[in-house]
């Protein structure tokens, strides 16, 4: 727990120390808009008598930190390719990992859900 207090007390000086300067860098554009996706969706805690809502929250929580994940990756991964020699960087194989990893991550938690719901209609019936 002090751990995640001291990332969040890092983010909290870096943000407050005033507005980054200009630029006219996509690759800083799309980090400062990761870094404030970021912060502004903060996952709640589970704690042990964890339901199905509770789990559909995570899978939202996951899918919003990936969706502005995707965005600075495709940033990314677009200026390396535009500034690597002979266009030795597959972009569309990358592309694909990325959806492959962000839909069984979240695909896990919604499966997970989905059995504590029928477990729970089970139990109240």
């Amino acid at each position: 727990m002090a751990q995640a207090q001291g990332i969040t007390t890092a983010i909290r000086e870096l943000m407050s120390c005033g507005r980054p300067a200009q630029s006219t860098s996509p690759m800083r554009l799309a980090h400062t808009e990761f870094v404030a996706a970021l912060a502004g969706n903060v996952p709640h805690p589970i704690y042990a008598d964890v339901d199905s809502d509770d789990l559909d929250d995570r899978a939202d929580h996951l899918e919003k930190v990936l969706a502005a994940l995707h965005v600075y990756l495709t940033v990314i991964i677009a200026d390396t390719a535009q500034n690597t020699p002979g266009g030795t960087l597959d972009r569309r194989y990358l592309e694909s990992l990325f959806h492959g990893l962000a839909a069984d991550a979240v695909g896990v938690i919604r499966n997970a859900a989905e059995e504590m719901r029928e477990y729970e209609n089970w139990r109240a019936s």
